[in-house]
């Protein structure tokens, strides 16, 4: 059988885009590592929020005292008080300055403040000074840890569907280098 130029072109495209899926599915692996990682990271990380103990005071006495609740939301606000107090005793004992607890303890004491209602302006300076600043800030840090590991997961679907379909992927090598410097940053 006789080799010609276009088999030879089918050949070695073929073997283009295989070698192009294997660095494709390199970077993907690469990819899930860093995503489990930075989710277990993110799942115990403490964020800040400003203020330190007299804002934990207000966050405990808002959760214990005005904070409106249906059915199973009474258990975030059990949860809420548990992370709050621990992160008052941390500061108490002098293992931190900061009031810090987990984001999802921070997003469920953000979800109760956008239920709270009042009246005049002085209950209202209050309750932006301190209550809604502060967790506003620090939800405002986990949201932008969260979206760094939505951007990885993105980027990963971004590459499976090229494997998968064999496609070409417009700008790959440009894409290629904006995911191998985000696996270098570290959330």
């Amino acid at each position: 059988m006789e080799t010609t130029e276009a088999t030879l072109k089918v050949v070695s495209k073929k073997e283009a885009i295989e070698e192009k899926n294997e660095q494709r599915q390199k970077m993907v692996d690469m990819l899930t590592e860093k995503i489990e990682q930075k989710e277990k990271e993110v799942a115990t990380k403490l964020y800040l929020i400003e203020g330190g103990e007299p804002v934990a005071t207000a966050v405990v006495d808002f959760l214990q005292n005005k904070a409106q609740w249906k059915f199973s939301e009474a258990l975030g606000i059990m949860e809420c008080i548990r992370q709050v107090n621990e992160a008052k005793t941390n500061i108490a004992k002098k293992k931190t300055k900061e009031f810090m607890i987990p984001s999802l303890a921070l997003e469920a004491i953000y979800y109760f403040l956008t239920k709270v209602e009042g009246v005049g302006i002085s209950e209202a300076e209050n309750y932006v000074k301190n209550l809604l600043k502060p967790v506003s800030d620090g939800l405002s840090r986990a949201k932008n840890d969260r979206e760094a590991i939505d951007q990885l997961m993105r980027d990963r679907g971004t590459l499976e569907n090229a494997i998968e379909a064999g496609a070409d992927v417009e700008n790959e090598d440009k894409l290629l280098a904006e995911i191998e410097q985000e696996l270098s940053k570290e959330i």
